[in-house]
């Protein structure tokens, strides 16, 4: 589906890039060098096309700072980075995948995320710099569960 885009983790010299990009989405910064090697660049070519990264807390993950260029919107790239991260927390053992946004949630509906209470989420995930501030009251918090067995 979106055989142009590949991936590669990222690496230290790949932050001012990645902030560079999330400032750009007006996504916050707080936590990125600290969950660095959950980070993942995405690109078409040889050209940087987007970001995202997953925060692990136990076995929970928080699906994050998924932002893509300006210019390489519209062309399946956030699609691509969001399968990609559910793959890479599939094989990484998460049980479950949760994510705030303020504008994205018909988005992230599409690959079977849904709408969680913020009391619902573990307190391992809600110590997240992402939930404590970096990211408004009113951002929706969603969840997918990865693996069965695994209670909401």
């Amino acid at each position: 589906m979106h055989r142009d885009v590949t991936f590669r983790e990222a690496a230290a010299a790949d932050r001012p890039v990645i902030e560079a990009l999330l400032t750009a989405a007006g996504l916050p910064l707080d936590g990125v060098q600290a969950h660095l090697p959950g980070f993942v660049l995405a690109f078409r070519g040889e050209q940087g096309a987007g970001v995202a990264g997953i925060e692990r807390h136990g076995v929970h993950g928080l699906l994050r700072s998924v932002a893509v260029r300006a210019d390489q919107r519209g062309q399946g790239t956030g699609q691509a980075l969001t399968s990609e991260m559910i793959r890479r927390a599939r094989e990484a053992g998460l049980e479950r995948l949760v994510l705030l946004t303020t504008t994205a949630d018909g988005f992230y509906s599409r690959f079977g995320f849904s709408c969680l209470a913020r009391e619902d989420l573990p307190p391992c995930v809600f110590a997240s710099p992402g939930l404590q501030g970096a990211c408004p009251a009113s951002a929706v918090v969603m969840q997918l569960t990865l693996n069965a067995g695994v209670s909401r």
